[in-house]
């Protein structure tokens, strides 16, 4: 088996006046996975993700206005 899944949370795009708020929060997340049938009853599934902007508006006032997380992992399922 092989997947893909994407993400995005409400956000706000524009509010009633922009010299208040500029908002800047529309983060996506992403996953790409793969599923290894290794024997009858064990299977191993690598995935990766990738977050973008994960602090949302709160990330455009900081010091790091540019961190995005890119993470993997390993999961092995055994059944019985």
């Amino acid at each position: 088996d092989f997947g893909m899944a994407v993400g995005q949370p409400t956000f706000l795009s524009r509010s009633g006046d922009d010299d208040i708020l500029e908002p800047d929060d529309g983060q996506y997340a992403w996953e790409w996975w793969y599923k290894f049938q290794v024997t009858d009853n064990i299977s191993v599934t690598p995935a990766l993700f990738y977050l973008s902007a994960p602090y949302g508006q709160l990330q455009k006032n900081s010091n790091d206005d540019k961190f995005d997380n890119f993470g993997g992992l390993v999961k092995t399922t055994f059944r019985f």
